[in-house]
């Protein structure tokens, strides 16, 4: 199968190229193709004639958003349209990757794919108008929401409390903010199990996270935990959402329910913790070994 994915220099991207390797792969960074030019989209996909495309390529700079709201929505929403347009002329499936942040975080208990949505910034805005210009395109679409991502590459949480728990220093995090952590090894992995079934009759959206839930300050606990053994723990302190004021509007708690995605495609997913423990053993044997060489292009 020829399959053309976008954002390849991204955490999800990445890793997909990484999964997929079996598959003939045309990857576009960037540089080759530049998502805010809807005529660069049409030709590259012209060009390769993929039999799938995935599109992990985002803005995600969630606080920066908010003064490029402009450029957001060009990526965001413009760009998935047009990817939507082209597989819908192509008759082949489309795969979009979206966000929990398209929720205000105000509901008691974990989201459903058919909550009603209420993004609280631009960048969850974007993202949700982006499924909406997908599902008004129709066609072979799947929209995958998940959150929290981390990987080893990349500017993301699990990085910093990397970074930080090298020192000895106090590292104060976020409390009071819930979500689902969730690796770019995770997505990459049930989205390679999830092709193998896509047809006309389970198109839609899905959440993609694995079970359980956790605030940011636990998170990072079990980052610091696997990865930095020697921190003293007491030097991570608890802080609420007020104490820690950023640009843009976070949701209070966005846990997604992940119950649909397994149901449809008869998949287990484990815990967000054992994710981690995976992860954690999954990087050790990518960094002891030469990686293979992979089948692509790039565009």
């Amino acid at each position: 199968m020829k399959i053309l994915i976008t954002g390849i220099n991204g955490q999800v991207g990445h890793a997909l190229m990484q999964q997929l390797n079996d598959h003939e792969l045309v990857g576009l960074t960037r540089k080759d193709c530049d998502l805010t030019e809807p005529d660069q989209i049409r030709k590259a996909i012209d060009h390769h004639q993929p039999d799938l495309i995935i599109n992990p390529g985002a803005y995600t700079k969630v606080d920066q958003a908010e003064d490029e709201p402009k450029l957001a929505f060009l990526i965001n929403r413009d760009a998935p349209k047009v990817m939507a347009e082209k597989a819908r002329e192509y008759d082949i499936p489309f795969i979009h990757f979206s966000t929990d942040y398209v929720f205000d975080g105000e509901k008691k208990g974990a989201y459903k794919e058919d909550d009603p949505t209420n993004p609280l910034g631009v960048y969850g805005a974007s993202k949700w108008a982006g499924e909406e210009a997908i599902q008004n395109v129709g066609g072979k679409f799947y929209i995958f929401r998940t959150s929290w991502v981390y990987s080893d590459r990349g500017h993301n949480f699990y990085l910093t409390m990397k970074r930080l728990s090298e020192k000895p220093d106090e590292i104060r995090v976020v409390s009071d903010q819930f979500g689902v952590p969730t690796s770019n090894f995770f997505i990459a992995k049930h989205t390679q199990n999830i092709m193998k079934q896509l047809n006309s009759k389970n198109t839609g959206i899905y959440h993609l996270v694995p079970d359980g839930q956790s605030s940011w300050c636990e998170f990072a606990r079990q980052i610091i935990t696997k990865t930095t053994p020697t921190f003293n723990l007491k030097n991570l302190l608890p802080i609420n959402t007020d104490q820690y004021p950023t640009r843009a509007k976070r949701p209070r708690s966005s846990v997604l329910d992940n119950s649909k995605i397994k149901a449809v495609f008869m998949i287990k997913f484990d815990t967000w913790t054992m994710e981690l423990k995976d992860y954690e053993a999954e990087r050790h044997d990518r960094t002891t070994k030469k990686e293979t060489a992979t089948d692509y292009t790039v565009y």
